[in-house]
């Protein structure tokens, strides 16, 4: 017969403050992410029009909005966002197998939205999400968004050519 557990001691309260949790990021989106976000919208009003009201649109929709109104805005800059090598100054979400891509300034609690995927995650794929922000990135294409409002520099383009040739791959 087994003997009965021992009850774990209950945790004792330090007396210490708990500090207030921070206040949340003002969200920017740029025009090509915004004009996916209204794609996915547009989708789903369609789905409804046609009398669906729970279709794959409904789900891939508010899982992008509430990653960009809930769960971006509250911690933006965690580690367990952040992409690595050349994008190390990006922050990624995965939401199913939809990314949405970022970049975050602490010091001015701004995030700025500059990508969000059209296509689904399936590594190797010419499509694939990363390696099509990674170009994008590489290419030069946000820096208007990014240095005057975030002061993220560019990654240097010598990652590039690796980018270009599949050598570097992000996960």
């Amino acid at each position: 017969m087994a003997r009965p557990r021992k009850p774990k001691p209950k945790a004792q309260l330090s007396g210490k403050p708990v500090a207030a949790p921070s206040a949340l990021y003002e969200v920017e989106i740029i025009p090509a992410a915004a004009a996916v976000y209204a794609k996915l919208y547009k989708n789903m009003k369609d789905a409804e029009a046609r009398g669906e009201q729970a279709s794959a649109h409904h789900t891939t929709f508010r899982m992008v909005q509430e990653a960009i109104k809930t769960i971006i805005p509250r911690n933006p800059i965690d580690k367990t966002y952040g992409l690595s090598g050349p994008l190390s100054n990006f922050f990624r979400i995965k939401k199913g197998r939809m990314r949405i891509c970022w970049a975050a300034n602490s010091q001015t609690k701004r995030v700025t939205i500059l990508f969000i995927s059209e296509t689904m995650r399936k590594e190797g794929d010419a499509n694939d999400p990363y390696n099509i922000f990674t170009k994008l990135v590489m290419s030069g294409a946000f820096e208007k968004f990014l240095a005057p409002t975030l002061g993220i520099p560019t990654p240097p383009k010598s990652f590039a050519v690796a980018v270009g040739s599949g050598i570097h791959q992000i996960q």
